[in-house]
Parts: structure tokens; sequence; C-alpha cells
């Protein structure tokens, strides 16, 4: 752990997901400012840090370090500013929303500097954001967009106000990610479509066989990075989360990220592995959409 102080935490009893408390614990933690425990909901088999960061410690997470080296789990190879380095991805993320809808009203939750709303907004979007971060905030105004600081409750958009909502690598990080859904679904326009992109990490082959090698070895895997996913999900109970905050999925597609540049602390030995389970699991993700590590779900408001 580092020098630093101890961050404000809060410990949940039950899941905040479905409301069990059959909380089992899973051989990982993260060591940051703290101790955080995962465990897993044994009713709807979500997984979170039972120990999280409280909410208003968040803020000083997601400064300039997030944006430059720890978005998207490290593996991003230049910081968010830099505009070109996304115009590709976003032109790729415009082009699937107009195949849900005519370009409307959107809204992005976790609008970072806000290069995904600018390019909306030359393609016909009435794009706003909302944004946890203040250096991000400001970025994102100085281009002239309309970003909340803040969350989204906290915005208080009015109800049945957006054609679509997106979330990209945001509902992780949140302190309730059932609440955000839910909030979500009262934004959204009667079929109006909630589009999120983002992390299924422990539901790759390597962290499935890592999680079961050292739960048989009674020892946990060890983060020593800052606590950023509060949630883990996995394609089953990320649907079933949807479902529960009255967005009805119609379509879901895994990815996994090619071995490349391994996230974390590891040794020679565990990179090596890695690179191979990773080898291995790209082209069975690709052909049977199963043991990804990132995820697009799309839902509709029932």
């Amino acid at each position: 752990m580092t020098g630093e102080r101890p961050l404000p935490t809060r410990s949940l009893d039950r899941c905040l997901g479905c409301g069990g408390r059959r909380l089992e614990p899973l051989p990982l933690r993260y060591e940051f400012r703290g101790l955080f425990p995962a465990v897993e909901c044994r009713d709807c088999g979500l997984r979170f840090l039972k120990v999280q960061p409280a909410p208003e410690a968040l803020g000083e997470l997601y400064g300039t370090r997030y944006f430059e080296r720890d978005f998207r789990c490290g593996r991003s190879a230049t910081g968010y500013f830099r505009e070109e380095a996304f115009r590709d991805e976003n032109r790729a993320l415009l082009d699937g929303f107009a195949r849900l809808c005519t370009p409307g009203r959107l809204l992005e939750i976790g609008c970072a500097g806000g290069w995904l709303l600018n390019h909306a907004l030359e393609r016909g979007w009435e794009a706003r954001g909302v944004e946890l971060s203040a250096e991000a905030v400001e970025h994102a105004r100085k281009l002239g967009l309309d970003v909340h600081h803040g969350d989204l409750a906290g915005a208080r958009f009015p109800d049945s106000f957006f054609d679509l909502v997106y979330m990209g690598d945001v509902l992780e990080h949140v302190p309730d990610c059932r609440a955000v859904l839910a909030e979500v679904a009262r934004v959204l326009k009667p079929a109006g479509f909630a589009y999120l992109r983002g992390p299924v990490t422990t539901n790759s082959l390597a962290r499935r066989l890592a999680l079961r090698g050292y739960k048989f070895a009674g020892r946990p895997i060890v983060l020593r990075e800052p606590p950023y996913h509060l949630w883990e999900f996995t394609p089953r109970s990320l649907v079933r989360l949807f479902r529960t905050a009255g967005l009805v999925p119609v379509r879901l597609r895994q990815s996994k990220i090619p071995p490349g540049r391994p996230h974390g602390e590891k040794t020679p030995l565990q990179r090596g592995a890695m690179a191979m389970l990773d080898t291995i699991n790209v082209p069975i993700t690709r052909v049977f959409n199963v043991l990804g590590d990132r995820v697009v779900l799309v839902a509709q408001r029932r």
C-alpha cells in the first residue's frame, strides 16, 4: 500500500443489484490507500468490491493520471485528450447509434473530455453529457459542450427526454449501478435505447482460471492500483441488472482484447501464461461470443 492517507470508504452488506445478502468472498482485492476485497452475490452473480471508496472520494481518483494512464484498464496506448486518437472509434460508435435511431437527443454518461459529444454534434445530434471529473468537465466546456459536473441523478433531466443514452467504460465505476440504470430508464423516451460498452474482465479465460487457481491456493490476486472498478460484471449479471431496471436487452456482443501490454504488476511467467491464454481466447470469443473481456450491450426502455 502507498504511504498516502487512506481513502474514505463504505462497506456493503448486501448486493445493490438484487438486494441479496449471500456474499461469497472472491480471491481478489485491491491494495491502494486501503484494502478493497471483492465478493460475488450468490443470488444474481454480480461481483463487486465489498469495501469501496466512499462517493466523496471518487472525484479525486479521476484526475489527470486516470485520463493519461489508467482509463480503459490501462490498455490504451494514448491519453484521452488527444482527439485524433479517438476520431475513428467515435465515428464507428455514431454509425452504430444511427442504425438504432435517427439523430435526436443523445446523453453520454461519463463523457470525459467530450470528444464523442463534439463529434455527435457534427452528425446532427443534440448532445449532452455528465462527468464526475472536474478536469474533464473543464476540457469539455472549453469545446462549448453542455456537460453537467456531477452524477446523473444530480443533473435532474426531465422524464422521457433522451432518444439514446450511451455509457462507455463507466457503469463499473459508479457507486450504485442499479440506481444509475433506473435513472437511465427514467430519462429515456419510451422504446429509447441504452447503449453500453465496457469491461467484463473477470469473464475472460485467463481471469476465470486465475480466480479458480488462487482460490484453490487459498490466497488472493492483489491489484496494487486505485480501485476504479467497483463492479465486476459478467454478461449474465449485466443482462439481469438491465432487466431489473426496466431495460430490455436487444443485442449483446462480447469481444476479447488481443494479447499485448498486460495490465498491472505481473511476473514474466504470469505475462507469458496470460499471452498464451489470450491468444486462445480471441478466436473463441469471435466465433462463439463467449469468454470476452469487453461487451457491447444495447437495450430498450420497456
